[in-house]
């Protein structure tokens, strides 16, 4: 996964991933954070934008899910956004 910052813009491989403003800077967030276990308070608490919007308990799950199908290969086996205990 490669993220041009300029351009708002995320790949996998040489094509260009269909995000939403949530699912980017969710995973902009994971990308920052590479090989660390962020809790999902931390997840929320970087998820604000400049007019207070941010990303609920409940559809940070649904957020994730829908990066997975995204990013992953295999996503019901992912090896790029796993919980703790995959």
């Amino acid at each position: 996964i490669c993220i041009r910052l300029l351009k708002g813009e995320a790949y996998k491989g040489e094509r260009l991933l269909d995000l939403t403003a949530g699912e980017y800077r969710l995973l902009r967030l994971f990308l920052e954070n590479a090989g660390q276990i962020l809790s999902p308070e931390q997840i929320l608490g970087n998820l604000w934008d400049c007019n207070e919007n941010y990303i609920e308990n409940n559809s940070l799950t649904v957020y994730i899910r829908r990066l997975r199908t995204k990013i992953e290969d295999d996503p019901g086996k992912p090896e790029n956004i796993r919980k703790p205990e995959d």
